[in-house]
């Protein structure tokens, strides 16, 4: 059975100080590989929108091609267990949660 790390992660960052919360949030846009995926386009690359796990759904237009978001290492550390968000939203918006 596979244990759910996304409300740990949540609370994490919830407590964290706002400058630790922003390095965590460099150290993840770093890592993040929206910009590689087959669905990112133009619209997304010209707004510099990137981590829609976390950010949420973008504006622009979205044409779901591939989706990246199961590779990501963002989506392994957060614990996340969806796909899509730039048409979707973030992880929290998916799940509903306050």
């Amino acid at each position: 059975m596979q244990v759910d790390r996304f409300p740990d992660m949540l609370q994490k960052m919830e407590q964290m100080s706002p400058d630790e919360r922003q390095k965590t949030l460099d150290e993840d846009r770093a890592d993040c590989i929206c910009g590689e995926c087959p669905t990112y386009h133009l619209c997304m690359a010209e707004r510099q929108e990137l981590l829609f796990c976390l950010a949420g759904a973008t504006a622009c237009t979205v044409v779901k091609r591939v989706c990246l978001c199961p590779t990501c290492p963002v989506t392994s550390r957060m614990g996340l267990s969806h796909g899509y968000y730039c048409a979707r939203g973030s992880e929290k918006e998916i799940r509903k949660i306050a």
